[in-house]
């Protein structure tokens, strides 16, 4: 069932109970009214048929006189006289005005209680004159008022549900395109849109649906932007890596098929000595591809650099740049301690793109790596260079958004500060730690260095 039903039949029920209410209360006001009149009225035709009687005594009544005293009630509406004989036999009876409309014999029995008569004995046995209530008319008198009282309830009832059924469907009816609204949402359009017209409280409800799907809409063209990101970001790495395994490795891979191809000629000839210069060569050409690849490996999953801690992984950075950009002299400040793998490839992450930020953009030449413990808990990471400075359309890139995020997952922010006369970048982040991980022993280390 509806809200608006549920809402309509719940005050349609409080409206049933109200008039049920109303029905008994009339119950009980009618019944006292009827026994009241019927008491006085009694009362009021003791005392007039005694006064009627009364002149005609301590002398003999004949029968006219007493059917002129009997007939002074006809008409009456609530007394009936009646002259019973000595026999118990009825002799005359005065007639009770009838109403117009009678009340249905139902009423009359519901709302009649204990018959109310009196009776005055005449002299010389003539009998008795026995006057009797009728609650007809006074039945009928309570049935018409409680008639117009509940026809007004009624309507009343009838207005107020008429009233509410149009509020509550004007209040709602946003709720029926806030349905449909939602719906749309969950099929993926963010556009939709609803009006916050209405009550406060279901305005506020439109206002915040509609700041949602303005939010989600935001962060679904952002997700797009940034997919498109990722795969030009993926896609230069790609094309980078193949440069770089062409430019650096294929020219010793060359060599090493000469070298090769040179011993065999060189043996037949029995020159044994420039054949171990060529397979010196050939180790020589050997250690340099492995040496690049461990290279190109630590770049593309850092994790077995960070087993040894964020201090020997910002030293490994420093070295691949170092090989491509001599001149560049680092710093590095970076504590020996771990603080468990999330966290230690995220400060990797933050150095690494730190630094090739500084490369690529600020041409600089000093650029110093920090990692630091505060007393508050936070972990500080920072990448600080003397370079041409960070662009305002450089601070929305991928990877600064990328750290960003990464940031913020961990409880963590991001802060980028240009240096003076817009010289040098200081990118610091804040991120909480845990407890300290135990270090790698010195013969791990030396192990996976010799390694």
């Amino acid at each position: 069932m509806s809200l608006r039903r549920r809402l309509l039949a719940l005050i349609a029920l409080l409206l049933a109970a109200s008039l049920l209410a109303g029905g008994l209360l009339t119950y009980w006001h009618g019944t006292r009214k009827i026994e009241l009149e019927m008491s006085s009225a009694i009362a009021v035709g003791d005392n007039a048929l005694r006064d009627a009687v009364l002149p005609f005594l301590p002398g003999p009544i004949s029968d006219g006189q007493i059917e002129r005293v009997v007939s002074t009630f006809d008409g009456d509406r609530h007394l009936r006289a009646t002259l019973v004989t000595s026999d118990s036999k009825t002799k005359f009876q005065s007639r009770v005005r009838p109403p117009a409309d009678p009340a249905p014999g139902w009423l009359q029995r519901l709302l009649t209680g204990t018959p109310h008569s009196a009776e005055l004995l005449l002299p010389d046995e003539r009998g008795k004159i026995v006057l009797q209530a009728d609650p007809l008319n006074e039945v009928t008198e309570v049935w018409e008022d409680a008639k117009l009282k509940l026809a007004i309830v009624a309507g009343f009832c009838t207005l107020v549900l008429a009233m509410i059924s149009v509020t509550l469907g004007r209040a709602l009816r946003p709720l029926e395109s806030l349905s449909l609204a939602l719906q749309q949402v969950g099929g993926g359009d963010y556009q939709a849109h609803v009006s916050e017209s209405g009550p406060e409280e279901l305005a506020a409800i439109y206002k915040g649906f509609n700041t949602m799907a303005a939010k989600l809409a935001d962060a679904e063209v952002q997700n797009r932007s940034l997919n498109a990101q990722l795969n030009s970001i993926q896609d230069e790495e790609r094309a980078e890596i193949a440069r770089d395994l062409h430019d650096e490795v294929g020219p010793f891979l060359f060599a090493v098929d000469v070298d090769a191809q040179t011993i065999p000629v060189l043996l037949d000839r029995g020159a044994t000595a420039d054949v171990s210069a060529r397979s010196q060569a050939i180790r020589q050409s050997v250690a340099h591809m492995q040496s690049h690849l461990r290279s190109v490996l630590s770049r593309l999953r850092p994790g077995m650099l960070l087993d040894l801690g964020v201090s020997h992984a910002a030293e490994q950075l420093a070295a691949f740049w170092r090989a491509r950009y001599p001149a560049i002299q680092f710093d590095i400040d970076c504590s020996d301690e771990s603080f468990g793998g999330a966290l230690d490839e995220t400060a990797f992450r933050i150095l690494q793109e730190g630094t090739s930020n500084a490369v690529r953009h600020g041409k600089p030449a000093h650029i110093s790596l920090a990692t630091r413990k505060l007393d508050t808990g936070m972990l500080v990471v920072s990448v600080t260079d003397d370079g041409g400075g960070l662009k305002a359309s450089e601070r929305k890139g991928f990877g600064l958004s990328g750290m960003r995020d990464r940031l913020a997952r961990m409880g963590g922010t991001l802060t980028i500060q240009s240096g003076t006369n817009g010289q040098g970048v200081c990118l610091r982040a804040e991120m909480p730690y845990m407890q300290p991980a135990r270090r790698p022993s010195a013969e791990h280390r030396d192990t996976a260095n010799n390694s």
